[in-house]
C-alpha cells in the first residue's frame, strides 16, 4: 500500500480519529428543534418532557440517548444529550438564565 498518496493517507486518518457527537437538536414526531424556538413551540412539538428541573428539561426518546433542554427567558438555549454516567443536567446558565 502506497501511503504517500494524500486521499489513502486521510482516510486513514479519519477512521482513527473517534466520532463523537453532541445533540444540538432533538427530533420528536418528525419535527427537528433546535436551539431558538420557544417553549410553547417544544411542548407542541414534542409533548412534555420526561423531567423538568428549573430551566432544564430531559427528554428521552426510544432508541436514543437522553437529551437535556436548556431555555433562558423561555426560549431553547442548549440541547445536549445528558452524559450516559448518571445525568450531567447541570446547565451552563443555572437554573435560573
Amino acid at each position: 500500500m502506497n501511503l504517500k498518496s494524500p486521499s489513502i493517507l486521510a482516510a486513514i486518518l479519519v477512521s482513527l480519529v473517534p466520532l463523537v457527537t453532541h445533540a444540538d437538536s432533538l427530533e420528536c414526531q418528525g419535527n427537528v428543534i433546535s436551539p431558538g424556538i420557544t417553549e410553547a413551540q417544544l411542548l407542541e412539538a414534542c409533548g412534555d418532557p420526561t423531567s423538568r428541573n428549573g430551566a432544564n428539561w430531559t427528554y428521552e426518546m426510544p432508541g436514543s440517548l437522553p437529551v437535556l433542554v436548556t431555555f433562558g427567558n423561555g426560549v431553547v438555549m442548549f440541547i445536549r444529550d445528558v452524559d450516559e454516567a448518571g445525568g450531567s443536567s447541570t446547565s451552563p446558565l443555572g437554573d435560573h438564565p
